[in-house]
């Protein structure tokens, strides 16, 4: 073989072998130790986290990682565009396998994906079902402090307790007020306690302060397509019906 073949040859081989690194892509475990794994993460049971490592499977008990690096699976991207789209049916059906799989999982998306499943199912107007999820989300993701005010004051605004609303939205509008520019998830879950709080402002009259907090979640924290639609038709009719301008 001449020097020119086997320069081909080898840069192929070169090719070849980041193709399949790439298509075999590990997921990584690093525990509070310090032991650092890589695999396949299969989900989150019984307060393990399961992961495949070659042919053998094994459990890592969740409060001995450190941190986990997986990317979200296709049906999570899936599921988020069927919200945007404003599909709640076919955003539960993907959406609902996930969370069932990988609740606890300490990534943002897996977080997202079980506090978002709350929302769904108030959306379809299962109650039972979305205090249920709300509930696990407080018990999976503890220290998720604003995403789960969010979610219970979602829950209360359904039941029109707008004071409970009230009480967990403040402190999340009162920091989202001092915000500049904040990053994608955050933002997103500020534009949902700002459309809330608006309708809370709503329930009580006030109707230049809720159309500020609408314009807030188009304006600023705009994120979330599906909020940002909904906000913006609140504040369309406050401007329409009522003659509201901002304070």
């Amino acid at each position: 073989m001449n020097a020119s073949a086997s320069r081909r040859c080898c840069l192929a081989l070169v090719i070849l072998w980041g193709t399949l690194s790439m298509l075999t892509a590990q997921d990584f475990i690093v525990q509070k130790d310090g032991q650092r794994r890589e695999g396949e993460i299969l989900g989150v049971a019984d307060g393990k986290l399961k992961i495949k490592v070659g042919p053998a499977e094994t459990g890592i008990a969740l409060d001995q990682v450190a941190s986990v690096t997986k990317a979200p699976p296709k049906e999570y991207e899936d599921a988020i565009k069927a919200w945007q789209e404003g599909n709640p049916n076919k955003t539960l059906s993907l959406l609902k396998p996930i969370v069932d799989t990988f609740r606890g999982l300490p990534t943002e998306w897996a977080e997202r994906a079980a506090a978002l499943l709350g929302d769904v199912y108030l959306s379809l107007d299962q109650l039972a079902a979305a205090e249920s999820a709300f509930a696990e989300f407080t018990t999976s993701y503890p220290n998720a402090t604003s995403l789960s005010d969010i979610g219970l004051a979602r829950l209360a605004v359904s039941k029109k307790d707008f004071a409970t609303a009230k009480a967990k939205l403040l402190p999340i509008i009162s920091e989202g007020d001092k915000v500049i520019a904040a990053p994608a998830g955050k933002s997103a879950a500020y534009g949902q306690a700002f459309y809330l709080m608006g309708m809370v402002h709503e329930s009580e009259g006030a109707y230049p302060e809720a159309l500020r907090d609408y314009l807030s979640a188009v304006t600023l924290f705009h994120d979330d397509r599906a909020v940002v639609a909904k906000a913006q038709e609140r504040a369309d009719l406050l401007v329409k019906e009522k003659q509201v301008i901002v304070p």
